[in-house]
């Protein structure tokens, strides 16, 4: 394929990160690091979501490396990217951030062209030798995340027990996946003692886009609006949309001031996705304090995924059938703290999530790693 790279940014970084016995730790030659390129799709880092997440991962390392970050426009040129890098042999690892199945099926065929060049898979499993893979069985930490929601939403006299979904892409098998185990943890809580089936859930709608904030806003003022949707908590699985998800918080918040008075305990909450959101629901995002609307995000530990890897690999160990007999997969799950309900504690109000809220999460935590509670 012709390269269209010359189109795509490129940015390379050199970390440099001291050891514990305070010295630098350097793979082979101090002044040579190891170069690992990275290649996602647009809207690729910065979209408040998946791409950011696992991003973390790419700076916990412990040795010298320099990252060759490429944001393809595309399919074909991130394919273009991926064979152009694989010819010329000078990355030690490719590492490649997207749940587009689309995506994984151009990294099998690129690795199996280029069986020498080791690639690393985030949000995807691809079973060749020299790719190793990790996925996120996000439906588990939805769940709790689904509870969580079905619970805040009937708190107090203003909460009214009607919760709303807004999507990304909806044939986006990640976001059905987030989807149905937010539903699953919502209509169990639903059916508890506590709840005893109060919860109304208005129809699921979806951006259209991974990267549409005014869409995105558009829908949540709907759902937000007490002339309309008049939902108490939202989930939003939008990626890179999330700011309209912000902007349609500020709107709700005035909005129930305006309508209730300004001792309302009526709040717009939001339940984040792909990764640790709390911060956008803060006062001011910029300023990491006060309470915050975005209640809980379920989280793919793919920053851990990343970090995993890129270690083992700088070590001469790469978790894949190169070195290890057969093509390497995990799956990140609640029992291996691979996914989890997290950003609830550091600006959590306790009026808003209560203790109990939490003990309740916890439980169905539990309830699913030893299986008395099934997530299918």
């Amino acid at each position: 394929m012709s390269s269209r790279s010359g189109n795509v940014a490129s940015i390379i970084i050199v970390i440099l990160v001291f050891s514990a016995v305070g010295g630098f730790v350097f793979l082979t030659n101090q002044y040579v690091p190891s170069n690992i390129a990275v290649v996602t799709l647009d809207t690729g880092f910065n979209d408040r979501s998946f791409a950011d997440q696992a991003g973390e991962g790419l700076y916990m390392t412990d040795v010298v490396v320099s990252l060759d970050i490429r944001l393809a426009v595309d399919l074909d040129d991130a394919q273009d990217i991926m064979e152009n890098i694989a010819r010329g042999g000078r990355h030690d690892l490719i590492i490649v951030i997207g749940t587009d199945p689309a995506l994984h099926a151009r990294v099998q065929t690129v690795a199996t062209e280029f069986v020498g060049q080791k690639f690393a898979l985030i949000g995807g499993e691809v079973a060749l030798d020299n790719v190793a893979s990790a996925t996120f069985a996000l439906d588990e930490a939805a769940f709790l995340g689904g509870a969580l929601a079905a619970y805040a939403s009937v708190e107090t006299e203003e909460r009214n027990g009607i919760v709303g979904i807004i999507g990304s892409v909806e044939t986006d098998p990640t976001v059905q996946s987030l989807i149905d185990g937010f539903l699953q943890g919502l209509q169990y809580a639903n059916a508890s003692q506590d709840i005893n089936g109060t919860i109304r859930l208005l129809p699921t709608e979806y951006v259209g886009s991974y990267n549409d904030t005014s869409t995105a806003e558009s829908i949540a003022r709907d759902m937000f609006d007490p002339d309309d949707g008049n939902a108490t908590v939202i989930f939003a699985p939008v990626r890179a949309s999330i700011m309209g998800i912000r902007a349609a918080m500020e709107w709700a918040n005035l909005t129930y001031h305006t309508e209730f008075g300004n001792d309302t305990t009526r709040e717009p909450f939001v339940i984040g996705a792909e990764a640790i959101q709390d911060y956008l629901g803060n006062p001011n995002i910029l300023i990491a304090s006060g309470p915050s609307w975005v209640i809980g995000s379920v989280v793919p530990r793919s920053d851990l995924a990343v970090y995993r890897i890129l270690n083992a690999t700088l070590w001469d160990d790469f978790p894949g059938g190169l070195e290890n007999g057969s093509a390497n997969h995990t799956i990140g799950s609640l029992s291996n703290d691979g996914v989890g309900l997290l950003g609830v504690e550091e600006f959590r109000e306790e009026n808003w999530v209560t203790d109990y809220m939490l003990n309740v999460t916890v439980d169905y935590r539990q309830g699913i790693i030893n299986g008395t509670i099934v997530v299918t």
